[in-house]
């Protein structure tokens, strides 16, 4: 048995299993006629008061009612207006007239509702309610949500513009939103019925069976960096925190935009870089000071571990003061950092468009259309007042966001951007999403991971440097194979296995106009724990010639000199530390600081690129987590290429009064 008909123009089918939703919005419309027919109780006791007053009237006059013509007022609604439903739109960032952009559980969602007119006029005073449904289940609450704009006013409809946002009945849904992953989305609108409109039968709609899929979030830190030949300082924190810096990753990347750790700052020391080499107070590209910058953001990177490790998941930001960067950005495609600047027309789109290089994107030159774009919440709206953006919708007249040098209120996301990160291998469960990139790695976390990280020049045809290689001791993830790539890393182990990983090796910058450009790079690769490394290649694949290589040496020998295990450290920490190597100067020997506050579990930067002619290191303890007595642990990391060694001490007190993770990082949020 199966139902079919018609409203709004589309044609609906509902097996025996949809009856319910059926009824639901038989009775829906049933509720808002019983509404009407109580605001007219008023009028229509008077009506029966003077028909009875009539009809004893007539009796002692011995006359009947049917013996006289009906000369009773009825109510004309021939002028009244008809309205309904003439389309649902659905969208979480962007949308297209199908609906087939396909939902992420979780996520801020915004309903649109173009409502019809009979006879093509307008109306106004428009109000209704919107229930949700997730595999037949109701998910909305029993009153239903109502919309951000009630008494709305329906255009005529030749005046009808999707990309204004009050043309239509809008709904918005915050995150968290209970929308699970399914194939059976259904959201359902009733309109309320309009004083004397004549046929309320059709102010009912719906928009069914919509696919809702679960993406993981991606864990984006940020930090502070006082680039000092500016003179500027650090970026204020008002400028970058959660809830201003983040609004325009949150507004066009398909994750749960509630998740507190899709934007986090980072609980180490903020970063102070000094170097100038033209001395133009720049960051250029030219002489790779774009590439140092990441390289050094890269070292850090490396040193967040949480409880999972250090995943690929993991992506650090570095914000600048003002704009002392010609192309306003810069970031590896396929890696996991970047640094762009704070200036407020355009730093939160800078931001999005530097994250989506690191997704593997690279420039484009679409707008929107044909489809429409909606910021949940008007996010972005003066949000700082200086980003000059208004409104909630986004025409399709806006860039996408991997449109270069473009202001905030310029851009936001396309269909194919936004269905790409939806796919992407970072963002993929692995069971629901549409990644193609699932077999491009090994997804483990496991020990001694293979880092391998240098420079190419800017046309990509020579390897500046190649830096020592770092086999951590934590858990840690290998990056994702480029099969687009021109380069590849090939590691050979003394046991003759070869191991390779494909990377683009091209960096994306935020410029209006640039030539393609090449850089720094970051690549880990997968190799068993007990292999050790005989030799590193980096190999360009046009023409199959090595650019570098390290092969191994005699391993260092590292010892921290200060603090000793158990001491108890405040304010300003020395570490102090000797590396021996009988083969390797030492200026060629990378050493990295990481402080743990809780026994090696989770780890952060306190100084990273130190070469080993420095033997000592001094860090602010009231920028990381304080440790309860005897948690904190302070291991120091030496490569010398090829070979990693490390020393350890423990059972530190660091700082003061010990906090959660989540206390910590709010108080010092505040502080800095």
């Amino acid at each position: 048995m199966e139902w079919e008909f018609r409203i709004m123009g589309q044609n609906a089918s509902y097996t025996h299993r949809k009856f319910g939703k059926w009824m639901l919005l038989v009775s829906m419309s049933l509720v808002f006629l019983l509404a009407m027919i109580a605001c007219d109780t008023a009028s229509k006791s008077v009506e029966s008061t003077e028909k009875v007053f009539k009809d004893a009237t007539g009796a002692m006059r011995g006359e009947s009612e049917s013996d006289k013509p009906d000369t009773r007022d009825k109510p004309d609604t021939s002028d009244k207006p008809d309205i309904f439903v003439e389309s649902i739109e659905v969208s979480q960032a962007i949308q297209n007239s199908a609906n087939s952009v396909v939902l992420v559980s979780d996520r801020s969602t915004v309903v649109r509702v173009r409502v019809g007119v009979d006879g093509g006029g307008s109306a106004t005073g428009i109000d209704g309610v919107l229930q949700v449904f997730v595999d037949g289940v109701q998910i909305t609450t029993a009153v239903g949500v109502a919309p951000i704009n009630s008494g709305f006013t329906a255009p005529e409809a030749g005046l009808w513009d999707r990309d204004n946002e009050d043309h239509t009945l809008n709904f918005e849904i915050s995150a968290p939103t209970g929308i699970t992953p399914t194939t059976d989305a259904d959201f359902i609108v009733a309109l309320t019925p309009l004083p004397g409109e004549p046929d309320t039968t059709n102010n009912s709609g719906s928009t069914v069976n919509l696919t809702v899929v679960e993406s993981l979030t991606p864990k984006l830190y940020f930090t502070r960096i006082n680039y000092t030949p500016a003179g500027a300082g650090l970026p204020d924190l008002s400028d970058i925190q959660a809830g201003v810096g983040n609004v325009f990753v949150d507004g066009i990347y398909p994750i749960d935009d509630s998740d507190p750790i899709r934007y986090q700052v980072g609980i180490f020391p903020s970063l102070t870089w000094g170097a100038d080499p033209n001395g133009n107070s720049q960051i250029d590209s030219g002489n790779n000071e774009h590439s140092d910058i990441l390289d050094w953001l890269e070292s850090c990177r490396q040193l967040i571990v949480d409880v999972e490790g250090n995943g690929d998941r993991i992506f650090l930001y570095g914000w600048i003061k003002g704009n002392p960067i010609p192309s306003n950005g810069w970031a590896p495609v396929g890696g996991r950092v970047a640094f762009g600047n704070t200036q407020q027309t355009r730093h939160q789109r800078t931001y999005a468009h530097e994250l989506g290089h690191n997704f593997g994107l690279s420039h484009n030159n679409r707008d929107l259309a044909p489809d429409t774009g909606w910021d949940t919440s008007a996010r972005l709206e003066d949000n700082p007042i200086g980003n000059n953006t208004n409104g909630r919708v986004k025409p399709s007249t806006l860039n996408d966001i991997m449109v270069g040098g473009l202001l905030t209120n310029q851009a936001w996301i396309d269909q194919t951007s936004y269905e790409y990160f939806l796919g992407h291998d970072v963002l993929d469960s692995g069971g629901t999403g549409s990644s193609d990139r699932s077999d491009r790695r090994d997804k483990r976390f496991q020990q001694r991971v293979v880092a391998v990280s240098g420079v190419l020049d800017f046309e990509g045809t020579k390897l500046v440097r190649l830096n020592p290689v770092f086999r951590y001791p934590w858990l840690s993830q290998a990056s994702i194979n480029d099969p687009q790539g021109r380069y590849t890393v090939q590691v050979e182990t003394q046991a003759g296995n070869v191991f390779e990983s494909t990377f683009s090796g091209e960096l994306g910058d935020d410029a209006e106009t640039s030539p393609q450009s090449f850089g720094f790079f970051s690549v880990r690769l997968a190799v068993p724990a007990e292999e050790e490394i005989a030799r590193v290649s980096i190999i360009s694949l046009t023409d199959r010639r090595e650019l570098g290589r390290l092969e191994r040496s005699r391993p260092p020998r590292i010892r921290i000199l200060y603090p000793d295990d158990g001491a108890q450290l405040t304010g300003e920490v020395t570490v102090k530390f000797d590396v021996e190597d009988s083969d390797t100067p030492k200026e060629r020997i990378r050493v990295h600081i990481a402080y743990s506050n809780d026994n090696g579990v989770q780890w952060v930067p306190v100084a990273v690129n130190v070469p080993a002619l420095v033997s000592a290191v001094t860090f602010d303890s009231k920028q990381v987590q304080a440790s309860e007595k005897g948690s904190g642990v302070i291991r120091v990391i030496a490569s010398d290429g090829l070979n990693t060694v490390f020393d350890d001490v423990s059972k530190l007190t660091v700082g003061g009064k010990y906090v959660s993770n989540q206390q910590k990082r709010d108080t010092f949020v505040k502080e800095r």
